[in-house]
């Protein structure tokens, strides 16, 4: 069975956003979940809620653009790993005392805040993209 080029060329994109949301999520875990964060951020730990919104907003935008290159961006897909992403930021934070970290409502209102701008990224350009091959 042979395969089309295009398809393969096509299919390496998603494949590579793929492995880098893996590959990212679990760094964020790690990250999350270290007992001493100030070890892996140094002096960006008294910037805590803009690390929280960069770290989220990143997990977003990748995940964002993996929906988007796997051509279903649609709004209920969007939906769904929108909330999914929620709930994984809540048991993040849920689960940080059991490694000798704080649990806070805050960190949370953050990540969500990363999520939604990651989001809002790639629905930007998403639409940018559409708008210019129309």
């Amino acid at each position: 069975m042979s395969v089309r080029p295009s398809v393969v060329l096509s299919a390496w994109p998603f494949r590579l956003l793929a492995v880098a949301t893996g590959v990212y999520t679990a760094i964020l875990l790690f990250a999350t979940h270290h007992p001493k964060p100030g070890d892996l951020v140094g002096e960006l730990i008294h910037r805590d809620k803009m690390l929280h919104v960069s770290a989220y907003g990143l997990l977003g935008l990748l995940v964002a653009a993996t929906i988007a290159v796997a051509g279903r961006f649609s709004s209920w897909t969007v939906a769904v790993a929108i909330v999914s992403l929620l709930a994984f930021a809540a048991v993040d934070e849920v689960t940080q005392p059991l490694f000798g970290r704080s649990t806070e409502m805050l960190d949370w209102a953050c990540d969500s805040a990363g999520i939604a701008a990651g989001f809002t990224a790639v629905a930007a350009a998403w639409a940018a993209v559409r708008r210019w091959r129309a």
